[in-house]
């Protein structure tokens, strides 16, 4: 299924967040740039304080009625300051937090929709470090990272201007202006270069993060394996040499940080308009408070350009991390849902392949042999049908590819003469039902995970269901019963009760064409035979297709299908094919029970 993106670059993610809230966007840009006004005006009343306090004292005037006025505009000027830096910070934070709630939740859903070769190509693992980690950054980076930065410009912009008029005012060139204009861009844009030198070395960095994410998350899932194997020292071996690429990274990170050039640019303009204030003062051109402006000015201008390095590097790392996800939405799914779907199909008629061929993809990027080649087959519907074949003769794939997890490379599939691709992958699973080999089941409780697939089922509907898969039996035995929650993949099972589950959640579904995929394999013989009667009742008026190493299965089914390499070596029933196929024979020879078989004669009870 291919969800399309909304963002025609990683830019365009990463400031999708304001894009989708607008109104919000402005209050909080048009608030953070009033708190930037609102830092340098307290500067500038500042130094007119300073010019009264000194005509106070000069004339032995005391506490000025004027004095006290400035002092108390100072005083409600921070209290609106932090009013508004209470309100601006919270406009930013819903906005953010919002935008990462929905995009958390767009990337779960475009993940979802993609088909099984997407998951193929990419490590689930990634998947995890990009959802979490990445969206954050993003995050990150609008903020605290574009707030500081809106301000920071922002109080950079007003204090020039009123490092300008400073000079003006004093009726003398604006050499104040000049000196923070010639240092003020000469600043950002080695700030703006060292922010593109370090890119690499953070992209470097997340994707170091992203292996140790993985290596931890193998080495938990597997504990069990490592343990009985005694490998814990291989795996901290294994740990510890990811730690110490990031660690580093981190090294390389922060020694370019402390080689950090527009810091001596900025302390070079700094100083410089000091000394020119200062002798300015000494030459009787500028009073006192005129000089207190100007270093509170400078000041401002100061704070606010320290923190400009590390927010620009907040975002040009939000970037990268932006880019990472872009890359996860903007994936091309081979798997196309049709423009105009059918909806009126047949699903109890023919299936028929036509030159079929497939070929997995390799996250690796390496060549992979055809799974299926050039495979025509034509199954009438309602028919019982086995699939045989040693280990990668494509037989699992067929089922896959009729389920459409997957569509051909070549070739094409059709049931009741509609083509499959022209079917919704909704419409597909729902009239078609997988017994899975490996069988998954969640972390919930038993009716729940028999009900996966239908959310309407009863609790009727669900002991029906697991009563006709043989599985009630167990399950009322269970601490509580069918509200009991299973050990993740229903480890806390043994693999004939997850094997009984996995059917039952079938049969509730009634699927149109059943599929099985050797779902009996984990099953003891009794247990076997009762189960049987369930699925000959089920596979009544439906056409069911069985992968099976079975002995009793192919000589029930109506139809074996005998693959190898990806191709169809022979078809028949079992009576015939045991008399004309030699590759039959021999497969049928090497199952369980088959020198009983042969000993009691063709067509005898097994």
């Amino acid at each position: 299924m291919v969800v399309e993106s909304k963002y025609k670059s990683a830019t365009a993610y990463q400031l999708s967040a304001l894009r989708r809230y607008p109104g919000l966007t402005v209050f909080a840009v048009s608030l953070a740039l009033f708190a930037s006004l609102l830092t340098v005006l307290s500067s500038w009343v500042l130094g007119d304080a300073m010019d009264e306090l000194q005509y106070a004292v000069d004339n032995s005037l005391g506490m000025t009625p004027e004095f006290v006025t400035a002092c108390w505009i100072i005083f409600g000027l921070a209290l609106l300051l932090f009013a508004t830096y209470v309100v601006v910070g919270f406009a930013f934070a819903i906005m953010t937090l919002r935008w990462e709630r929905d995009a958390r939740q767009e990337f779960f859903e475009t993940i979802q929709g993609n088909s099984m070769t997407f998951h193929d190509q990419v490590d689930s693992k990634k998947m995890l470090a990009v959802a979490m980690q990445d969206i954050r950054w993003v995050r990150f980076s609008l903020n605290p990272a574009l707030r500081n930065i809106i301000m920071a410009v922002g109080s950079l912009i007003f204090a020039s201007i009123m490092l300008t008029w400073i000079d003006i005012e004093e009726g003398v060139f604006p050499v104040l202006g000049v000196i923070v204009a010639i240092g003020s861009p000469l600043y950002l844009f080695f700030a703006y270069r060292y922010a593109v030198a370090i890119e690499p070395v953070r992209r470097a960095r997340s994707e170091q993060n992203e292996k140790l994410t993985a290596v931890s998350q193998e080495v938990f899932r597997g504990i069990e394996v490592v343990r009985a194997f005694g490998a814990e020292e291989l795996e901290s071996s294994k740990f510890k040499g990811v730690s110490k690429e990031y660690e580093k990274l981190l090294t390389k990170e922060g020694r370019l940080a402390a080689f950090y050039i527009p810091n001596l640019i900025l302390t070079a303009t700094t100083a410089a308009a000091f000394l020119y204030a200062a002798n300015q003062v000494m030459l009787g051109i500028f009073p006192i408070g005129t000089l207190v402006k100007a270093i509170a000015l400078l000041a401002v201008v100061d704070g606010f350009s320290h923190m400009l390095p590390r927010f620009l590097l907040v975002i040009r790392g939000g970037h990268v991390n932006a880019q990472r996800i872009v890359d996860i939405l903007d994936w091309a799914d081979p798997l196309q849902e049709p423009e105009k779907p059918v909806k009126d199909i047949d699903w109890t008629g023919d299936i028929v392949l036509e030159n079929v061929s497939f070929k997995y993809a390799s996250g690796e990027g390496n060549e992979v042999p055809h799974a299926l080649k050039g495979l025509s087959l034509k199954i009438p519907g309602g028919s019982r049908v086995a699939l045989i074949g040693g280990p990668g003769s494509g037989k699992s794939t067929i089922l896959k590819l009729l389920l459409r997890l997957y569509d051909p490379t070549g070739g094409k599939i059709s049931i009741g003469g509609t083509d499959l691709s022209k079917v919704r992958t909704k419409d597909a699973r729902a009239a078609v039902g997988l017994v899975e080999q490996n069988i998954f089941l969640f972390r919930r409780s038993v009716k729940d995970n028999i009900a996966f697939g239908k959310k309407d089922a009863t609790r009727d509907d669900v002991v029906t269901a697991a009563t006709r898969a043989q599985a009630s039996e167990f399950i009322e035995e269970l601490a509580e019963g069918y509200d009991t929650v299973i050990g993740e993949r229903g480890m806390t099972l043994s693999g004939g009760q997850r094997q009984r589950l996995a059917i039952a959640r079938t049969l509730l579904q009634d699927p149109k064409i059943l599929l099985l995929d050797d779902s009996v394999s984990a099953i003891d013989a009794r247990t076997e035979f009762q189960l049987r009667k369930a699925l000959d009742e089920v596979m009544k008026g439906r056409t069911s297709i069985t992968v099976t190493q079975r002995l009793r299965t192919l000589m029930e089914a109506d139809m074996v299908i005998i693959m190898e390499k990806g191709m169809v070596v022979a078809v028949g029933d079992h009576e015939e094919l045991i008399k004309t196929s030699e590759h039959y024979k021999r497969i049928f020879r090497r199952l369980p029970g088959a020198e009983r078989y042969f000993n009691q004669g063709i067509g005898r009870d097994v």
